[in-house]
């Protein structure tokens, strides 16, 4: 009886502590996050989908698709974060080295890192050899 009752002693405190780390992540995150989802909600943000090249490299291809969570990226190398999207137009990749922050400029995403992201590869438009 002893063994039991400090099994459901452990297992609620364990269930407690679960419950006050996941509701100060959400106090914490709250507010970003209804932005978030509101923002990735809408229609506006529906033309980053597709496909996109890294510096317009046409062997670099990266993404931009729907989850039912939002937007996610998958870079270059097949590594996926999800997007969060400002109300200014900003991208910052969650999952990427710390919240990797990006600008939106019509057919480019500018990262601070350093790299960029077109929406056609720039093969495209190369002279033929």
């Amino acid at each position: 009886m002893r063994r039991l009752t400090l099994l459901w002693l452990i297992l609620s405190l364990a269930t407690a502590m679960l419950n006050i780390s996941n509701s100060a992540a959400a106090q914490n995150n709250g507010r970003y996050d209804r932005r978030y989802n509101a923002v990735n909600s809408g229609y506006a943000w529906r033309g980053l989908e597709g496909r996109w090249y890294l510096e317009g490299q046409r062997d670099m291809p990266a993404e931009i698709f729907s989850t039912r969570q939002g937007l996610a990226a998958t870079n270059e190398f097949g590594h996926t974060t999800r997007l969060a999207i400002s109300r200014s137009g900003d991208v910052r990749a969650l999952d990427w080295e710390g919240g990797l922050l990006g600008n939106v400029r019509r057919d480019r995403i500018v990262w601070e890192n350093g790299t960029t992201w077109t929406r056609q590869s720039l093969a495209r438009y190369a002279w033929p050899r």
